[in-house]
């Protein structure tokens, strides 16, 4: 369903993947809102102050990408994205095939981490990552990694270095972090009918330089909807020496019916200076989160495995009329921590809620109808930036701010 061009031979081949994502959503209040203020959007002309959702239409991707083969063994990929007016770079790398089971990459990447980031974005079930895999799983970085696979089993390692940004551009910023990450996976039983998937991921991950001595990291994530662009739970974590994520897969398809999950830990090394300015350690902080999703495909084709990619995406599209399919998800994220009564965390905890139709008339377009209710903490504030007559909302609202989305997206990829 995509244009290819190749040469005579087929030592050169070249293709595109383009993709344009539009999301439309209404935000719906569980808990009462009123009264509520939010920290001022200096991108507005004019901000009140007042809290508020934001109902609408965003352009959620807009993706240009270009492929290749050079000499059957070379391979490389340029991927931008154009969403909210502004240019990204995605996957942008150089890679060598060793055989048709093994092959190196350097240049801008996923990290093999966690099955639902790995997956591309247009075989998504539900609108949006789950909150954990979005907070701690890694997207693209800057790295080198080697990815072999056979039948039954799959793994990925790398070292990898920071993600592109602005930042990069400054001088006295100090030295680039660090990730250690591998990913590994078996399917046990790998047939047309039947698909066990088990599999887990590290991270060992330094913090990069931002013209501090002391280096700060920032876990944030959407409440599963982007049309609202606020962060409900988020947390920000000062001087930090190093942390580490792991992460744990399974999964089973028997014919139609599609469920997986995963739970993902994260320990966050971090210190403090005492008198004297004494540099000393504080007890590590922990961080985790879960999902569970399911999908019956109730016209059409069941999803596939894919074993060069140890995940779940593609389907096979025969029926006149194409593909519809029905899902839900519930996915929990927790960015409270306690560990250390000299250092309180307090980034929210949250749980969603969510149910998705999705209809696939042919290959290359998806209409999706998503519904998500998400139950947020006291301390889910956007990192203190919402508060109540100027009292923080873990005060004023111990129950936290509840809310319904509703949303439809539409895809189309060429």
């Amino acid at each position: 369903g995509k244009l290819h061009l190749a040469s005579k031979n087929e030592n050169f081949l070249l293709w595109f993947d383009n993709r344009i994502y539009l999301d439309a959503a209404v935000y719906s209040p569980a808990s009462n809102v009123n009264d509520l203020t939010s920290k001022t959007n200096k991108d507005l002309e004019d901000d009140d102050n007042q809290f508020r959702f934001s109902n609408g239409v965003s352009i959620r991707r807009a993706r240009f990408g270009v492929k290749a083969t050079l000499y059957k063994k070379w391979f490389a990929e340029l991927d931008l994205d154009f969403a909210y007016n502004e240019v990204e770079i995605k996957d942008m790398y150089l890679g060598y095939k060793f055989n048709n089971h093994f092959f190196v990459k350097a240049g801008n990447f996923k990290v093999p981490m966690s099955m639902e980031r790995t997956t591309s974005s247009k075989y998504l079930m539900a609108s949006e990552r789950p909150m954990a895999v979005e907070a701690f799983a890694d997207g693209r970085r800057l790295g080198l990694a080697g990815t072999g696979w056979g039948k039954h089993w799959w793994a990925s390692a790398g070292v990898f270095g920071r993600e592109v940004d602005i930042i990069q551009k400054e001088r006295n910023r100090g030295n680039d972090g660090y990730a250690l990450a591998t990913r590994v996976a078996v399917s046990p039983i790998y047939n047309e009918d039947m698909t066990i998937h088990v599999g887990g991921y590290f991270n060992y991950q330094t913090p990069s330089g931002s013209g501090l001595e002391d280096k700060t990291v920032l876990f944030r994530t959407f409440p599963e909807s982007r049309v609202d662009r606020r962060r409900f739970v988020q947390a920000e974590i000062s001087n930090v020496n190093h942390y580490y994520t792991t992460g744990f897969e399974l999964g089973f398809r028997y014919r139609k019916l599609l469920t997986y999950g995963e739970y993902i830990y994260n320990n966050i090394s971090r210190y403090t200076y005492g008198a004297n300015n004494q540099k000393t350690d504080l007890k590590n902080a922990v961080f985790n989160g879960w999902y569970a999703t399911a999908s019956y495909m109730i016209l059409g084709e069941n999803r596939q495995y894919s074993p060069d990619e140890a995940e779940f995406g593609p389907m096979k599209m025969r029926r006149k009329g194409g593909n519809l399919e029905v899902a839900a998800r519930i996915s929990n994220i927790n960015m409270n921590d306690f560990h250390d009564p000299a250092a309180y965390i307090t980034g929210g905890k949250a749980t969603s809620y969510s149910a998705s139709l999705n209809w696939y008339p042919v290959r290359n377009v998806v209409i999706g109808l998503n519904y998500i209710y998400m139950n947020n903490d006291k301390y889910a504030d956007s990192k203190g930036q919402i508060t109540k007559g100027g009292k923080p909302l873990s005060e004023v609202m111990p129950s936290g701010i509840d809310f319904n989305v509703f949303q439809l997206r539409t895809m189309i990829s060429f």
